[in-house]
């Protein structure tokens, strides 16, 4: 199982390590994880034309299991993007969120699980414990 991850990206200095400990927990879950911006992009801008951006995020997405979507900043933009097209794809999609961060109700309507989380173990932890009802 491969899990394509999809969280904001402010720039290397800003996120880069906050990427880096998301994709650990996936990884500790035992699913192997993939992140745009780390594994395509190197975490620079690589795509002047946005149609190639996206075409090459949508390949991405078939070539994997599922999505998994940080919600905990009230997503924008890129994100809903990726989450249209895995939903499309038919592709099981994953909603994390802080505990005390409200979202907007329309993930309901797509999202395969939503996860709670206060630390990184919460989200490896439900990912094992859910393994066998998402795919």
């Amino acid at each position: 199982m491969k899990i394509y991850i999809t969280t904001r990206f402010r720039g290397a200095k800003d996120n880069k390590d906050t990427i880096e400990k998301l994709c650990t927990a996936v990884r500790s879950a035992g699913i192997d994880d993939f992140n745009f911006v780390r594994d395509v992009e190197n975490y620079t801008t690589r795509f002047d034309n946005p149609e190639d951006l996206w075409e090459a995020s949508r390949k991405s997405i078939n070539e994997c299991d599922a999505l998994l979507i940080d919600a905990s900043d009230s997503p924008s933009g890129g994100r809903i993007i990726e989450a249209g097209m895995a939903f499309a794809l038919k592709k099981p999609i994953i909603m994390i969120i802080k505990d005390n961060i409200e979202y907007k109700g329309f993930y309901n309507g797509i999202c395969s699980l939503i996860i709670r989380y206060n630390r990184l173990d919460d989200i490896t932890n439900a990912l094992i414990d859910n393994k066998d009802k998402l795919w």
